[in-house]
């Protein structure tokens, strides 16, 4: 058509090179529009050069088809929301070919148009039906039932599920009820392709980002619990202090968040009352970096005048225990590579309030080195008099005790229990004549100074002494002395072999002779154990070895409930609160109680010390609650294997 041309009344058709340039003129903005926001909240904040994080490959991709594509994690933890989610998803890809069909149209000419009849359209058209359900489903929950996880309601919201939703009507009108090239159609196709562009304009300025960066952060996210990143050797890096020392993955994070409150709800500080929340922390930390903020967290009375934007209370109150990475369906690191981190910048730079966190630290520099401040010569009686092997080199393994059973009089029950295993399955191991702390609780709370002093001193000792092989009974050094202390060269380089003691005992196995049992147990699974080593499975095939009946809580495995002591909060957690305020090891003790078993099965020092005091608190003495290596000495001993030591 070379003019305008009536077709009905007050209704014009324009030429097809007015057309094409309108709709190049919009597609033009709408890319630039996109572009500029993605390079505003992303890209104009990362740190160059990026340095990606080495990996399995096929671990990563099979994890990023699953949770993306399968949209696995997404309905695992939520089915109702996540199928109507996934469907929404899903109906996405399915239009992806009509998608790029309809806007070559634009460019091609609406003469190179055909009816909509064939399979693939039939097909996008019941793929059109169910986005329309999924995202009606998805609106009334949020605006209608509105839980409390989504938090407040978004304005964005309701125009992205309203394009979505004019995509699909104006995909099915061209379906079913208009054909090309009436004028009609042509009506509907700039309906459509305005909903289409408008789309693309307002997802990078919404929580809706995380269509295009989800992808991203959770092929580069650690298959466990993320770390504690080990800090440059410039001298001025000093933790997560300002908003400039976020990581591109950190970046990446903060402005992934779909802010669905997952992380909140499973978070086990937040469930009993506690002022921390995941979610708050990651927004407030995407709010404080294109804001261009400098602090990241500090005092609350800082927050309050808005010089910093995370409350150190908030911060000193998460067990590391991993759940919210665990829930959380894009991707997300938050204890090692944000909480833990902003906890290192904030002592590192000496402005911790926390009466507990200091005193902690104060225990710690003093002699004799370990959070519980007991004096070494309560260790050494205690290897004396049980009469352990001293480690000289020799021996094929190092029995690593840690505080937890060099200390604890159900450590050293646990500790006693371990050497009958190992000597039974004749084993050649010993144990350090002097041991210190290796660290954890003070790198937890955020003292890296003196965690790398320790370190360092304990480095040396393994060095000197020809360490090899390493078992430890408590998860907690377990993961220090395999993932935290190989970020330093000097430990890394003597490449130590290091296990934890379910690990040992399950390839011990056939050289044990154990004598079943009928008692009933539940296995209590350590966070940073199932999560942050991704071991479940060993206890259980150690447990079932014992013949015991297993019956499960309703949070195992991965899906765990912490014990309430991690991240350091077995030395700072505040005490201070009623008694008619639940707490952490309260709650997972119920849980467990719930299972009616007799027993309760663990695998950390730690979790025995917070859940014996849930029991007492509860009156329930009735459940005994014993370390899997006392359930396998016990076994032996029925056997009629005691050792000629106890």
């Amino acid at each position: 058509m070379s003019a305008l041309l009536p077709v009905f009344p007050g209704v014009i058709v324009w030429p097809e090179a007015a057309q094409r340039a309108v709709f190049l003129a919009v597609a033009i903005a709408a890319v630039w529009l996109f572009y500029k926001t993605v390079d505003r909240r992303l890209f104009a904040h990362f740190p160059r050069p990026w340095v990606l994080p080495p990996g399995p490959l096929g671990k990563r991709l099979w994890r990023t088809f699953s949770e993306v594509f399968l949209q696995s994690r997404v309905i695992r933890d939520r089915p109702a929301a996540g199928i109507f989610h996934a469907l929404v998803f899903w109906g996405f890809l399915a239009f992806a070919w009509v998608s790029a069909k309809h806007l070559a149209l634009g460019v091609l000419g609406f003469d190179r148009a055909e009816p909509s009849a064939g399979f693939y359209d039939a097909f996008a058209g019941v793929w059109a039906i169910a986005v329309l359900l999924g995202i009606g489903a998805l609106t009334f929950r949020r605006f209608i039932l509105r839980p409390r996880a989504l938090g407040k309601l978004s304005a964005t919201s309701g125009v992205v599920a309203f394009l979505i939703s004019a995509l699909m009507v104006t995909y099915l009108l061209e379906w079913k009820v208009f054909s090309p090239p009436s004028t009609a159609w042509i009506v509907n196709w700039w309906a459509h392709t305005l909903a289409f562009f408008a789309l693309l304009v307002v997802i990078p300025q919404s929580k809706h980002l995380h269509l295009l960066l989800s992808p991203f952060a959770i092929f580069f996210r650690e298959e466990t619990t993320s770390r504690v990143r080990p800090l440059r050797e410039d001298g001025e890096d000093l933790g997560m202090v300002h908003f400039k020392d976020l990581a591109w993955k950190d970046v990446l994070d903060v402005n992934a968040c779909v802010e669905c409150g997952r992380c909140t709800q499973f978070c086990p500080a937040n469930q009993i009352g506690g002022s921390l929340s995941p979610k708050e922390i990651i927004l407030n930390m995407q709010h404080g970096l294109l804001r261009g903020g400098d602090l990241v967290a500090g005092t609350a009375e800082e927050k309050r005048a808005g010089s910093v934007w995370i409350d150190e209370q908030d911060l000193f109150q998460c067990l590391s225990c991993g759940a919210c990475e665990y829930v959380c369906p894009v991707g997300i690191e938050h204890v090692g590579r944000k909480i833990l981190d902003l906890r290192r910048g904030l002592v590192s730079e000496g402005r911790v309030s926390n009466e507990k966190v200091v005193k902690l630290f104060t225990t710690m520099e003093r002699a004799p080195h370990n959070p519980w401040g007991i004096m070494q010569d309560t260790r050494k009686k205690f290897v004396d008099a049980k009469q352990f092997p001293i480690f000289d080199g020799k021996q094929e393994w190092l029995f690593w005790l840690g505080c937890g059973l060099n200390f604890d009089p159900h450590g050293q029950e646990v500790a006693l229990a371990m050497k009958q295993i190992l000597d039974a399955a004749g084993v050649s191991w010993g144990v350090l004549a002097r041991e210190s702390c290796c660290g954890e609780p003070a790198r937890r709370a955020g003292n890296e100074y003196l965690y790398l002093q320790l370190a360092e001193e304990l480095t040396s000792s393994l060095a000197e002494h020809g360490v090899k092989k390493i078992v430890a009974c408590c998860p907690h050094c377990t993961t220090m002395l395999d993932k935290d202390y190989r970020q330093t060269k000097a430990y890394a380089d003597l490449g130590i072999r290091v296990v934890h003691h379910s690990e040992m005992i399950e390839e011990l196995l056939p050289k044990l002779s154990l004598k079943p049992s009928g008692e009933s147990v539940t296995y209590h699974d350590p966070c940073y154990l199932a999560r942050g080593r991704g071991i479940t499975e060993a206890p259980r095939q150690i447990l079932e070895s014992c013949g015991v009946s297993i019956t499960e809580a309703g949070h195992h495995g991965k899906n765990t409930y912490c014990c309430g002591a991690g991240g350091a909060q077995l030395f700072i957690t505040d005490d201070r609160r009623g008694e008619s305020v639940e707490r952490v090891n309260q709650k997972r003790f119920a849980q467990l109680a719930e299972t009616k078993a007799s027993t309760i099965a663990v695998a950390c020092p730690y979790c025995p010390i917070m859940l014996r005091d849930a029991a007492g608190a509860a009156k329930r003495d009735d459940i005994a609650i014993l370390d899997l290596a006392e359930i396998v000495a016990r076994r032996l001993s029925a056997a009629g294997d005691q050792p000629k030591t106890l």
